[in-house]
C-alpha cells in the first residue's frame, strides 16, 4: 500500500469569515399519529479550522482509494478565505436549503418537511491570485461522522444508525462535488470562488418523526486540488455540524369528551402543579367518530373565575376547528380549562367528540410555543371553509364545472356565480345536508333535486336531504340568487355542505338565468306530489350502492 505523503509548510494567510458561530432553534411539536409532544432543539456547531491536509480519521477513510491509484498529500496554507455565506439549523417548520435554488443545475430541491430536521450550509472559497488551485480542478472533500440516536436513516447509499465515510456522489472518486458545476467569479473581487452547499436533512414519518431522536451530525470539509495521474493535494479544512434534542413535558394529561350542543360547557381542572411552570393545552376534534367536527372554543380561568386566555382555531392537530392556548401555572398550582362550541354553536359545528391535551413543563424549561408546527391549523392560522367569508375554493375548472376534489365535509364552498349553480357529486360522494345558506341582502333561495323543487330557504335554515327524501343525493341546484355576498368571486355565494363521509369530491357550475321548473310545493308534501319520481331516484341510489359493494 502506498503511504499518504504529508508536506508540512508554514501557516501564513488562510482566513475563515462569515457566519461561523453556532445557533439554535426551538420548536414545540405534537406527533400527529401518537399525540406525543415536546420541545425540539436543533443546534448548529461552531465552525472551526481543523488540521490542514486532513485529520487522521479522514486520511484513514481515504486509504482504500489508494488501491484505485489515487495519491494524497498535504498542501500549503491557502492565501484565500472560506466565506460562510449562510449556516443555520432546520427545525420542522424551516425551509431548509432554500439556497439550493441558486444552483438549479444541481437538481437538488430544498427540504423542509413537517417531520424532519437538520441544517443548511453554504460556503464560498474565495481564491487568492497566488493560490495553486485553479478553476476546473478544484474540489471539496468531506468526511461524515454521524450518530442518529438509534433512528435508522437512509443516506449515503445505505440505511444505518451511524455513518463514518467520505461524502461523495460517485464511489469512484473521493470528491463531494466537481467545481465545474459551482465555479464562478465573485463580483466584488473579480476572483474565482468555489461554492459548497450541503443540507443534511433527516425525514421521519407521522408515527416516527426524526425529531424524537437525539441526533449528532459532524462534518470535516477540505478544499483539494487534482493534479494529473490522480494526485490530490488537500489544503485547509473546517469542521461543522448539528445536534438535536427532544424534551418531553413533565406532566401530560389527556381528556376525552363531546359537545352535545352549542350551549354546553365542559370544565377540566389540573391540580398540584408547580407554580411558574409553562403549559400548553389544545384540542383535537378530527376524530373518526365525527362526521362534522365540533368547532371548539378553549379558555382558561383563574380559581376566581376570571378569564385569563382563550382561543378558537389555533390547534396544531385537528382540521382547523380545534383550539390551543398557552399559559403559566399560577400560585394556586391549578389549571382551569373550559371547552365549548365556538360562536355559540354555528350549524354543523356544534356537536361531536373531541380530545383535550395539556402539557406542563418544569419551570426551568422555556418552550417556544410561538413557532409551533405539525398538522392542523397551526397557531393563529385559520383554514379555509370555517366561515362564509373564507370559503374553500375550487381545485380546478373543467368544461365549465368548478371541481372540488377530496375536500372536508361541513365546510363552506363557493364558486363565482350570478343567478344560481348546480352541484354534482364525483366518485362515491353523496350530499346529505345543506348546513347553512349565506347571510346578506338576499334572503331566499330555491333548492331543487332533478325536476322537484324542495322549497325556498333562508340564511340559518338547514336542508336535510336524508330526512326529507329518505336518502342522500348526488345532484341538486340552488337558484334565485338576486345579489352577491362578497366583494370578490371567492366570496360571491358561499354555502356550507355535508357529505355522507367525512371527505368528499364534487363539482359545481353556474346557472346563468332562470330555468323552467315545476310549481314549488311545501317541503312536507313533496313525497306525495312526486312519489313516483322519488321512487325511481331511490332505486337509482340503491343500485348505485350495490354496484359499489360489488
Amino acid at each position: 500500500m502506498v503511504p499518504i505523503a504529508l508536506i508540512t509548510e508554514p501557516v501564513f494567510a488562510f482566513q475563515l469569515r462569515g457566519t461561523t458561530a453556532s445557533s439554535s432553534q426551538e420548536t414545540y411539536v405534537t406527533i400527529p399519529d401518537t399525540g406525543d409532544s415536546g420541545k425540539i432543539t436543533v443546534t448548529t456547531k461552531d465552525i472551526k479550522e481543523i488540521k490542514r491536509g486532513g485529520s487522521d480519521a479522514l486520511l484513514d477513510l481515504l486509504r482504500p482509494y489508494q488501491q484505485q491509484g489515487w495519491k494524497f498529500k498535504q498542501g500549503g496554507n491557502l492565501g484565500g478565505a472560506f466565506n460562510v455565506i449562510s449556516y443555520y439549523p432546520c427545525a420542522p417548520i424551516t425551509q431548509c436549503g432554500k439556497e439550493m435554488s441558486i444552483f438549479p443545475e444541481l437538481g437538488i430541491p430544498p427540504s423542509g418537511k413537517q417531520m424532519g430536521l437538520g441544517a443548511s450550509i453554504w460556503i464560498d472559497y474565495e481564491a487568492d491570485p497566488n493560490d495553486e488551485p485553479k478553476f476546473g480542478q478544484t474540489y471539496w472533500i468531506q468526511r461524515v461522522n454521524v450518530n442518529t440516536g438509534g433512528q435508522p436513516v437512509s443516506a449515503y447509499g445505505m440505511t444505518a444508525t451511524s455513518f463514518n465515510l467520505i461524502d461523495n456522489l460517485s464511489s469512484n472518486t473521493p470528491f463531494y462535488l466537481a467545481a465545474d458545476y459551482l465555479g464562478r467569479f465573485n463580483p466584488q473581487t473579480n476572483l474565482p470562488s468555489y461554492s459548497f452547499l450541503d443540507v443534511p436533512y433527516v425525514l421521519g414519518t407521522n408515527s416516527n418523526p426524526s425529531y424524537i431522536y437525539n441526533h449528532d451530525w459532524n462534518f470535516e470539509l477540505y478544499l483539494a486540488y487534482l493534479r494529473p495521474n490522480q494526485e490530490v493535494t488537500i489544503y485547509n479544512g473546517i469542521s461543522w455540524g448539528w445536534t438535536n434534542t427532544f424534551t418531553r413535558p413533565k406532566t401530560t394529561k389527556k381528556f376525552s369528551d363531546s359537545l352535545a350542543s352549542g350551549f354546553e360547557v365542559d370544565r377540566f381542572k389540573l391540580s398540584e402543579l408547580t407554580p411558574g411552570s409553562k403549559y400548553i393545552a389544545w384540542t383535537n376534534n378530527d376524530l373518526p367518530s365525527n362526521r362534522c367536527n365540533p368547532n371548539t372554543f378553549l379558555s382558561t380561568d383563574n380559581d376566581s373565575g376570571f378569564r385569563l386566555g382563550f382561543d378558537d382555531n389555533s390547534s396544531r392537530v385537528g382540521n382547523g376547528f380545534a383550539s390551543a392556548l398557552t399559559g403559566t401555572v399560577g400560585s394556586s398550582g391549578n389549571i382551569n380549562l373550559d371547552v365549548r362550541a365556538a360562536g355559540g354553536g354555528a350549524r354543523g359545528q356544534d356537536r361531536g367528540n373531541y380530545e383535550l391535551f395539556v402539557d406542563v413543563y418544569d419551570p426551568q424549561e422555556s418552550p417556544d410555543f410561538s413557532s409551533a408546527a405539525s398538522g392542523g391549523g397551526g397557531f393563529g392560522k385559520e383554514m379555509r371553509g370555517l366561515t362564509q367569508q373564507n370559503p374553500i375554493l375550487p381545485n380546478s375548472i373543467e368544461n365549465g364545472w368548478q371541481v372540488f376534489n377530496k375536500v372536508p365535509g361541513c365546510r363552506w364552498f363557493d364558486p363565482p356565480t350570478t343567478y344560481g349553480f348546480e352541484f354534482q357529486s364525483l366518485e362515491d360522494t353523496l350530499f346529505t345536508e345543506i348546513l347553512d345558506f349565506p347571510a346578506g341582502d338576499d334572503q331566499e333561495f330555491t333548492v331543487a333535486v332533478g325536476d322537484s323543487i324542495l322549497g325556498n330557504f333562508s340564511p340559518g335554515d338547514k336542508l336535510d336531504f336524508v330526512s326529507l327524501l329518505g336518502y342522500p343525493v348526488d345532484n341538486f341546484r340552488i337558484t334565485g340568487i338576486d345579489s352577491l355576498f362578497g366583494p370578490t368571486a371567492e366570496t360571491a355565494f358561499p354555502i356550507q355542505l355535508a357529505f355522507g363521509e367525512r371527505e368528499g369530491s364534487f363539482k359545481m357550475r353556474q346557472i346563468p338565468g332562470p330555468i323552467d321548473a315545476e310549481a314549488v310545493p311545501e317541503p312536507g308534501s313533496i313525497l306525495a306530489a312526486h312519489g313516483m319520481l322519488l321512487w325511481f331516484a331511490g332505486m337509482r341510489y340503491i343500485l348505485r350502492k350495490k354496484r359499489q359493494a360489488g
